[in-house]
Order: C-alpha cells, then sequence, then structure tokens
C-alpha cells in the first residue's frame, strides 16, 4: 500500500491523497475508519472526502463504486494496480482529525487514509510533498518526505505533522525525544518544558522497567483554548491552550496532560482491552474497562508529577479533594456504574448534553478515584497499584485484558474475598 499526500493550496483546507493498490485483483475495497482508538466516538471521517475517482495508473480510468457512507469499491479487472484519487477537506483543528491552512498541515491518519480490507497487515508507505519551507513530524521511519509503516495499525496510529513548527529535543532513559511546537504561547519557557517533560518520562519509564520504543514524538498544537489529547504508541498530540504555561496552576495541569498521554502508550496502547484486539475501524468495540485506561491513567498523571517534584504533596491532595467533591455533586454517580459508563463511552461520554450530570459517571474522574482507593486498600495489605499495573502489562501485553482482568490480578493480591468486596462496594 503507498500514499501520495500533498497540499498544493493550503488556504483551501484540502488535503490531496493519491492510494495506490497494487493487485488490486476483480474488485479492492477502500475503508475509511469510522473512528480512531483512543477515542470512542463514531465521527465519520469520510464525510470530508470529495472528487474521488480511480485509475490504473497510466490514465485510464477504472469503474468506482460508493458502498455506503464510508466504503468504496475499485473494479480493478486484469489492472496490475488500482490509484485511488481524492480530496479531503481539513479544517478541524483537534487531536483526532485534520486541520490544514497556511501555516501547517496535521491530519490523525485514521482521519483522511483508508485501508484495504484484508491488506492491513502488509507495509503501508507514505509520501508527503510539503510547500516549500515546511517540513514533517512524525513517528514513523523514514524521512525527510517517504516513511513506512509495518502495518495500517501503525499508520493509523502516527500522527503526521508538517508545517514551520519549532523542535524541542532531549534524550531520557537512552531514548531521543522531540516536541514539535506550532502555534503561540504566552509565557512559555522552552527549557523549562523540556527538563520537565524528561522528568516525567524518566519517572514513568522507571515504573514500567523502560521505555518501548526507539524514539518519541510529543506534537504540541497552540491555539485559544485547552482540547486534550491523544495517545499513540510512539508519540503523542497535545492540544493545549496559549496560556497553559502561566501562572503555576496552569503549567502543572499542561503537565497533567502530558503525563496522562505519555503514560497511556502502556496503559491502552500496548495494554489494551482484548476487545480491541484486534481494532476494527469500520465499528464501535464496547468494553466495560475504560475505567480503568482513563481513570487509572489519570490517577497515574499525578503520581507521575508528584514523584517528578513537579506537583507538591499539598497540590496533589487539594486537586483529589477537588475530584471527590465533583463526584459528590454528580448526581448521575448514583445512577450509573462505572462499567455501563465505560460501555457507553459511545453515546454518553462524548456526546453530553444538559441531563447528562443526572444521568451518567465519567470513568475518568471516578476511575481515578477509584484507582485511588484500590491503591490505599492493595497499600495497607503490603502492595501497591503499581504492583498490578506491572502484573497486567506481564500477562495481558499480548492479547488484551478480559473484562474480568483487573479484578482477577487484584484478587491475586488482596485476596479474593477482599477484592469482591471492594469491587461491589
Amino acid at each position: 500500500m503507498r500514499y501520495a499526500l500533498s497540499m498544493p493550496s493550503p488556504h483551501s483546507h484540502l488535503f490531496e491523497v493519491e492510494v495506490e493498490v497494487e493487485r488490486p485483483g476483480h474488485a479492492a475495497e477502500l475503508v475509511f475508519p469510522v473512528w480512531t482508538p483512543g477515542s470512542y466516538l463514531v465521527r465519520e471521517f469520510a464525510r470530508h472526502v470529495e472528487r474521488a475517482t480511480a485509475d490504473d495508473g497510466t490514465g485510464r480510468a477504472l469503474p468506482l463504486e460508493r458502498v455506503d457512507k464510508h466504503r468504496f469499491l475499485i473494479r480493478g479487472g486484469a489492472a496490475e494496480r488500482a490509484v485511488f484519487r481524492y480530496r479531503v477537506y481539513a479544517n478541524e483543528l483537534t487531536v483526532r482529525t485534520a486541520h490544514l491552512d497556511g501555516t501547517h498541515g496535521y491530519l490523525n491518519p485514521a482521519a483522511v487514509l483508508p485501508f484495504v480490507p484484508g491488506r492491513e497487515r502488509e507495509p503501508h508507505h507514505v509520501r508527503i510533498a510539503a510547500p516549500e519551507g515546511w517540513r514533517v513530524a512524525t513517528a514513523l521511519a523514514g524521512g525527510p518526505a517517504e516513511f513506512t509503516a509495518r502495518d495500517y495499525d501503525e499508520l493509523a496510529d502516527s500522527p503526521i505533522e508538517i508545517g514551520t513548527h519549532r523542535t524541542l529535543g532531549f534524550t531520557a532513559l537512552g531514548k531521543p525525544h522531540e516536541i514539535a511546537v506550532w502555534g503561540r504561547a504566552v509565557h512559555l519557557d522552552e527549557a523549562a518544558l523540556v527538563a520537565d517533560a524528561q522528568k516525567v518520562v524518566e519517572v514513568l519509564g522507571g515504573l514500567m522497567g523502560g521505555l518501548p520504543y526507539e524514539r518519541y514524538l510529543f506534537v504540541v498544537h497552540l491555539a485559544e483554548r485547552r482540547r486534550g489529547g491523544l495517545e499513540h504508541a510512539a508519540s503523542t498530540t497535545l492540544h493545549l491552550a496559549r496560556t497553559g504555561f502561566f501562572p503555576r496552576k496552569a503549567y502543572e495541569e499542561t503537565l497533567a496532560l502530558l503525563a496522562h498521554e505519555f503514560f497511556h502508550l502502556w496503559n491502552v496502547k500496548r495494554l489494551r482491552p482484548a476487545a480491541f484486539v484486534p481494532y476494527d475501524y469500520a465499528r464501535e468495540q464496547y468494553t466495560r474497562l475504560l475505567w480503568w485506561f482513563e481513570g487509572a491513567t489519570s490517577y497515574y498523571e499525578q503520581v507521575a508529577l508528584a514523584r517528578a517534584g513537579l506537583l507538591s504533596p499539598r497540590r496533589w491532595l487539594e486537586g483529589l479533594g477537588q475530584a471527590l467533591t465533583s463526584l459528590e455533586r454528580t448526581p448521575g454517580a448514583r445512577k450509573m456504574s462505572l462499567e455501563e459508563g465505560s460501555l457507553l463511552a459511545w453515546v454518553k461520554h462524548y456526546r453530553p448534553d444538559e441531563n447528562t450530570p443526572n444521568s451518567a459517571v465519567s470513568y475518568y474522574l471516578k476511575g481515578e478515584l477509584v484507582a485511588l482507593a484500590l491503591d490505599l486498600a492493595l497499600r495497607r495489605a503490603g502492595r501497591s497499584l503499581d504492583e498490578l499495573l506491572r502484573a497486567l502489562y506481564a500477562r495481558y501485553a499480548e492479547g488484551g485484558v478480559p473484562e474480568d482482568g483487573v479484578e482477577r490480578v487484584a484478587a491475586e493480591l488482596l485476596g479474593p474475598e477482599a477484592a469482591r468486596r471492594f469491587f461491589d462496594r
């Protein structure tokens, strides 16, 4: 699979894409994902696709049929290859989507690049034709303009920033790290950001026994307001407010987001629910475990900052107090369990309305507090949540965590009866 990405008129917000399929056979299906891992909402990326055509690479047109909202079918006949050409309107600046203007181009590949069913495990190559003076930042192997992913999962999991971004670098635990910064900030001390990011990486890498990648990329977008982050296996995209670096409280929130998304490279990327193995980009995948994968990650973002000396114990306790207060003031927390909140993320968490506080609970908020309670219970028994986390990783990193996996490992550390009482409460 080969992709060619160009942007001849950035101000039009249109990426131009070519997808070359070798040996298409009688018919080749191209499927645009409907969601992106880490963000549990059907986002219908194909709605931005326009002017789709197909040919055999020599100019001879091939029949192209749009099968449904996100699938195209090319009738290849005897052609040795098929080239699928289209445009993508990219004017949504979030960590989950794509954005192109006169200053930069950004894409979460799942939002722009389709896959061919049955060929997801093949190598995928991307060639990028950027405007003069622009360069590319991505965790994919290769460069400066041609990159390779070992399969579609790696491609979809590797955001690409194209432009005149500033680049900051550091080494942690023997591995190179890069921060690509797009946009302008107020009171950003770049040296302090690099030093603090390094501390977070070293603390969490030490917790997990090392870093499971050769190099890591932080893509940082600075805009009017913070819109969160999205984790990937060797990178993350952080959408931060320009004012997120001063005063200290705002900067702590920025560091917490960085720590949260970085910790996900273990907890949800390499250790993920068995229900997500393999990823199915064409439909929702359901699990009752998001309370662990997001909630425990929210807990460890604060743990990491405290252990790195970036968050005082007093500030951490204040944050926990605010979280407890917020939970107690949420009527929906007494109506919906954490497991149900995880299962219904597709229609609840990412689609809040005026009744959401009355009917639902956030698996981030309550999950963090359950992780705290579980850590305290384990410590009373002479163990810790660190041990449980590492045990989960050692046992389930290959095939995924079964729906009862967290409780099963907790029972081994706490004892079956104590664990049952804890999770029932």
